[in-house]
C-alpha cells in the first residue's frame, strides 16, 4: 500500500471521524436504534395511562364479578390499571341509560362501557363502547376474559367442572424446546431470537452501506464540480484516489458498526433487567431476549459482509459520482443499487426462517445479495455454517475485484468529464479505453 493511498484513506477517514456530527451521530446512533426497535415498549411505560374506568351492564347477573376479579393489574402508582362499575339497567330503560354513559364518556369522566347480553352465550357478541377503540391489546384482554367466563358457563350447561377442564388444559400445554444439532451434539436455541437478531443486525448492515454509499457518491461529485480533483490526480493514480476514498468511508461505518456490536452486546446481558426496569412484563418478550446468541464468530462475520458490501456497492457509487455532474442526476442513477440493496432484504426475511432451500443457498451467492442473504443464514444457523458459506466468500472477493476494476476505469475517465451527460452507453465506452 503506497503512502498516496495511505494519505487519501487518512484524510477520508480523519477528517470526518474528527467532526462533531460524526462523534455526536456515532453516540446518539445505538441510542436512536434502541428507539426505533424498541421505542414501543419504553414509551407504553413511560407513558402509561391513569386508571381506566369502565361501566359495565351485566344482563346476564352472573359474570361481572368474575370478570372484575380477572383484572389485578396495577400501575406504577399503585393504582388498579382498570376500575370496572358495575351497573344494574332493566332492559326497557337501557336505550337511555346508553346516551347517559355516552355523554360521560364524551365528557371524559368514564372511558367506555360494555353491555353484557342475556343471551351472550348464543350471540357470542359484547358491546364495548369508548371514545376511542384504537388500543387492540386492551381490546383483546377483555375479549379473552369474557370469552373465557363465557366458555366456563358453556361447560357447566353440558355438566362438565369448569375447574377440571382448566386443569387439564393447562396440564396439557405443551412448551416446545427447540434444539439445533451440531456438530458437538444438540444444544438448546430460540428460533424467535435468532430470527430478531438477524433481522435487527441486517437491518443494520443494510442502512450504512446505503448511508456511506451515498456520502462517497456525494463527495466524488462534491470534488468534481469543485474542480479538486485535477489537482489531486496529478500526484495520484485516479484508481488509488477512488480506493482510498472507498477505504476512508468504509472505515468510518465499521466503526460506527463495532459500536453497535457493542451495544447489542450489552443488550443480550442487561436487556432483560433493563425491561423489566421499564415495566415490561411480557413473558414471552423477555423469553425472546433472554435467549438471543450473540457470538463472537456471528460478529466476525457481520464485519466481513459488511467490509465485502460496502466495497462492493461503494466501487458502484463512486462510479455513478464520477459519472454524473450533480446530486440530483446522482440520485437518479444510484435508485437501482438502492432497490438492490432492500430487495435482498426483504429475501432475507424468506431465507432466515428457511436458511438450507436451494433458493436460499443460490440467492446468497449472487453478489448483489451475498452481503444481506448470506450473513442471515450463517446469523441464523450459528454455531452451524450453512452451504455455500466459504463459496460466498471466495465470490464476493472475486466480485470485488472485478467490481473495483471496472469501476476504476468509468472513474479514472468520468471524473475529468465535464458538462456531459452521464449515460450507460457512455460508461461502457469508458471501460474500454485504454
Amino acid at each position: 500500500m503506497s503512502k498516496k493511498l495511505i494519505a487519501v484513506i487518512k484524510r477520508e477517514y480523519i477528517t470526518r471521524a474528527k467532526t462533531k456530527g460524526f462523534i455526536i451521530g456515532t453516540l446518539i446512533f445505538p441510542i436512536l436504534l434502541i428507539l426505533v426497535f424498541g421505542g414501543i415498549f419504553i414509551f407504553s411505560a413511560i407513558f402509561q395511562p391513569s386508571t381506566r374506568t369502565y361501566y359495565v351492564v351485566d344482563q346476564t347477573g352472573q359474570i361481572f364479578n368474575e370478570f372484575e376479579s380477572m383484572f389485578p393489574d396495577t400501575l406504577k402508582t399503585g393504582e388498579l390499571k382498570y376500575k370496572f362499575i358495575e351497573k344494574v339497567v332493566p332492559p326497557v330503560e337501557l336505550d337511555i341509560a346508553m346516551e347517559d354513559y355516552q355523554n360521560l364518556v364524551l365528557n371524559e369522566r368514564i372511558n367506555g362501557y360494555l353491555v353484557i347480553p342475556e343471551d351472550v352465550v348464543e350471540s357470542r357478541e359484547v358491546k364495548y363502547s369508548a371514545r376511542s377503540v384504537s388500543d387492540f391489546e386492551e381490546q383483546r384482554d377483555l375479549s379473552n376474559a369474557l370469552s373465557r367466563i363465557v366458555t366456563n358457563i358453556r361447560l357447566e350447561k353440558i355438566g362438565l367442572s369448569p375447574e377440571e377442564i382448566r386443569k387439564e388444559m393447562y396440564l396439557g400445554n405443551i412448551r416446545l424446546v427447540s434444539l439445533q444439532i451440531t456438530d458437538e451434539g444438540e444444544i438448546e436455541k430460540s428460533g424467535v431470537s435468532s430470527f430478531v437478531l438477524t433481522y435487527f443486525l441486517t437491518y443494520i448492515m443494510l442502512l450504512m452501506i446505503m448511508i456511506y454509499g451515498q456520502i462517497l457518491m456525494r463527495s466524488v461529485i462534491e470534488e468534481k464540480t469543485q474542480r479538486i480533483t485535477e489537482t489531486i490526480i496529478s500526484s495520484i493514480k485516479p484508481v488509488e484516489l477512488m480506493t482510498g476514498k472507498v477505504a476512508g468511508i468504509c472505515l468510518l461505518g465499521l466503526t460506527q458498526l463495532v459500536v453497535v456490536g457493542i451495544m447489542v452486546l450489552a443488550l443480550v446481558i442487561y436487556g432483560e433487567n433493563l425491561l423489566i426496569r421499564f415495566g415490561v412484563s411480557s413473558y414471552e418478550l423477555l423469553n425472546v431476549v433472554r435467549q438471543i446468541q450473540f457470538s463472537a464468530s456471528v460478529f466476525g462475520f457481520l464485519i466481513f459482509f459488511f467490509l465485502m458490501g460496502f466495497a462492493f456497492f461503494a466501487g458502484l457509487f463512486a462510479a455513478i459520482g464520477a459519472m454524473v455532474n450533480t446530486e440530483d442526476e446522482g440520485q437518479h442513477f444510484q435508485m437501482p443499487l438502492i432497490f438492490t440493496i432492500i430487495i435482498s432484504f426483504f429475501i432475507m426475511f424468506t431465507v432466515a426462517k428457511n436458511p438450507e432451500t436451494p433458493m436460499a443457498f443460490w440467492a446468497s451467492l449472487f453478489p448483489f445479495f451475498t452481503p444481506i442473504v448470506m450473513f442471515a443464514r450463517i446469523a441464523v444457523s450459528d454455531p452451524v455454517l450453512p452451504s455455500g458459506a466459504y463459496l460466498s466468500i471466495f465470490t464476493m472477493l472475486a466480485s470485488n475485484a472485478l467490481i473495483i476494476w471496472l469501476t476504476a476505469k468509468i472513474y479514472r475517465v468520468g471524473i475529468l468529464m465535464y458538462g456531459k451527460k452521464a449515460s450507460i452507453k457512455e460508461a461502457i465506452k469508458w471501460i474500454r479505453y485504454k
